[in-house]
């Protein structure tokens, strides 16, 4: 048997704890930007394989400070309010660094919750492009499904924009294959989107298209 009272009062006991910072609460202590935060060392280690790695005795003596230098304090608490209370406060001023460090010390459930207030951002095409390079280098589910109903709706707008005429050529090439796996289920709406490729983009663009047709062997009725 177990006692679920006890099991829910014990997540937000951990997180008032480090909330208080009683350093005699802890047996481990970061220095970032010159200020301390506590922790402890089991806490850490069965929540972030990174973390287990590097308080292993291997690379720490228990008496020393870790000096964190790839991110900010600001940051770095939120993860560590996170890993004790399953909260972090997401901005848009801090989601790509706060995805960034929960990628770095793989707290995969920080970066669903990443993912999820990426997914709610609304798409643009001015932002489309930064999306979807993150969401390629993070591997996000829930964004790049976004991302996908995005380019199927407002393709004929993004054949128009100079930021994706001009875009990186697999940048263009991943577009190009979202909308015509979509749209390739509805083959007027295919054909349309192919002679509008062949006829009035940039020779660029059109060479991407038309090498992606090659490549899935799909034919362009002309």
């Amino acid at each position: 048997m177990k006692s679920m009272n006890y099991i829910n009062k014990l997540l937000p006991q951990l997180g008032a704890a480090f909330k208080s910072q009683d350093h005699e609460l802890f047996d481990i202590v970061f220095d970032i930007e010159g200020k301390k935060l506590y922790a402890d060392k089991l806490i850490l280690s069965i929540s972030s394989p990174t973390f287990k790695s590097m308080l292993s005795d291997r690379w720490i003596s228990k008496n020393d400070a870790i000096k964190i230098e790839t991110y900010k304090y600001d940051d770095f608490k939120e993860l560590l309010t996170f890993i004790y209370s399953g909260e972090c406060n997401l901005s848009n001023e801090n989601i790509f660094t706060m995805l960034d460090v929960a990628e770095f010390y793989q707290t995969e459930d920080l970066k669903k919750l990443c993912d999820e207030y990426l997914s709610k951002l609304e798409l643009k095409l001015t932002n489309i492009f930064q999306l979807l390079e993150t969401s390629n280098k993070y591997s996000l589910i829930q964004m790049k499904e976004k991302i996908q109903t995005f380019v199927f709706q407002k393709f004929a707008n993004f054949t128009k924009f100079d930021g994706f005429l001009n875009a990186d050529k697999s940048i263009v090439k991943e577009i190009v294959a979202m909308e015509s796996n979509l749209s390739k289920h509805h083959e007027k709406m295919f054909q349309y989107v192919s002679l509008y490729f062949v006829y009035f983009l940039t020779r660029e663009v059109r060479e991407v298209f038309l090498e992606f047709l090659l490549e899935n062997g799909l034919k362009l009725k002309i």
